[in-house]
């Protein structure tokens, strides 16, 4: 790893590791801490201001729910209360909601429960090692129009993107970023979405061919994959309001879906170091975070067969340019499996069933669960 890359992983863990242990925001550098609650500029680092009790101003990535350590009170509100965004919904809580491009009519109620938005994050590896599992990936695609993209429409408005599990290398020059959301597919080709951003909205999701676009983005990405840095940064609010055109909403449930065949960590054969911005450990209370709490995130995964003596493709690190199969994932399984049951999902990127109805059973899995969560 060069010196430059060193450092800037080395920036990214102070921060990260500041919202995981809650420590004062005075500790902080650079303007990851835009958005958060502040009383003063000292709560906002050496870059940003205190501006109208926020970090930089009344505008950031993250929830308007988080818990700023550097005032003796905290707010809560529920997922999806009021969006912001390109895109995104505009109204109270009693409906009458349009999302341009295709949502909800005026006088119309919108929503599941406390759930009014829904920011949709895919999260795809890309490394060599999924060249063999292209059908993998448009068969979620293909399961995931099938039974949760229709009931998705009942809500105010969705932002479905995707990122992959490193600099995506065709993406344009200035989003070829760790966590900026796929625009082209693996052959260079733009994917047109009806309101021009580099996500899905409501207008996009009986279009499957724009989902399969971004879903299948090749496999001549990094062998090194950084699911987890990859997330933090796609939640940050420079990328947030950079590349990513508004994707992220402060106060839309956020759900993640994890597609790998191999491990985020350093305990790998093939001399990898995965996700270096802070310990796995700190994974689930740092993403909890800077949602404002793990009752605005729902995470799920395709992962390797957690037994390798039962799996129908086992995990040969050193084979091939970037290994064969697919690692049972012991440290991202750790990290899904910290959410509470009923706000996470695993399942099989083995699964040998007929493709395209292979995935159904999970994505109906997920549905049901994201509503309950909602009705909470």
């Amino acid at each position: 790893m060069s010196v430059t890359t060193r450092g800037r992983r080395s920036a990214v863990a102070g921060s990260i590791l500041g919202v995981a242990l809650g420590l004062g925001a005075a500790c902080f550098s650079g303007t990851f801490l835009a958005g958060q609650p502040c009383s003063s500029d000292a709560d906002c680092g050496p870059e940003l201001r205190c501006e109208e009790g926020r970090c930089g101003g009344a505008t950031g990535s993250a929830s308007d729910t988080a818990t700023s350590t550097s005032t003796s009170t905290s707010t809560s509100t529920s997922a999806g209360a009021t969006s912001s965004g390109s895109g995104s919904a505009s109204a109270g809580s009693t409906g009458g909601v349009t999302e341009s491009g295709g949502g909800s009519t005026t006088g119309e109620s919108c929503g599941f429960g406390r759930c009014r938005d829904l920011d949709l994050l895919f999260v795809i590896d890309n490394s060599p090692s999924m060249d063999d599992k292209d059908a993998v990936l448009v068969a979620i695609m293909f399961s995931l129009a099938d039974t949760i993209l229709p009931e998705l429409d009942k809500l105010c408005s969705v932002h479905m993107g995707i990122i992959t599990t490193d600099a995506y290398a065709q993406n344009p020059a200035d989003c070829q970023k760790l966590g900026a959301l796929v625009r082209v597919d693996s052959g260079g080709e733009l994917c047109p979405f009806a309101e021009g951003h580099p996500y899905a909205t409501k207008a996009d999701l009986a279009n499957i061919a724009n989902l399969v676009c971004i879903g299948t983005p090749g496999s001549n990405g990094d062998p090194d994959e950084q699911v987890f840095d990859a997330i933090v940064s796609t939640l940050g609010s420079q990328m947030n309001a950079g590349c990513n055109d508004g994707f992220i909403r402060p106060d839309a449930l956020l759900a993640v879906f994890v597609a790998t065949d191999e491990d985020d960590g350093d305990v790998d054969p093939q001399g990898h170091e995965g996700s270096t911005s802070i310990p796995p450990a700190l994974w689930h209370d740092a993403l909890s975070n800077l949602k404002g709490g793990e009752d605005n995130v729902y995470i799920a995964a395709l992962l390797g067969d957690p037994d390798p003596n039962q799996t129908a493709c086992p995990w040969m690190p050193l084979e091939g340019e970037d290994g064969v199969g697919a690692d049972p994932s012991p440290t991202l399984r750790g990290f899904i499996e910290a959410f509470p049951e009923g706000q996470r999902s695993i399942g099989s990127i083995c699964d040998p069933s007929p493709a395209p109805e292979k995935y159904t059973a999970q994505m109906e899995e997920i549905l049901a669960e994201v509503m309950a969560l909602c009705a909470e």
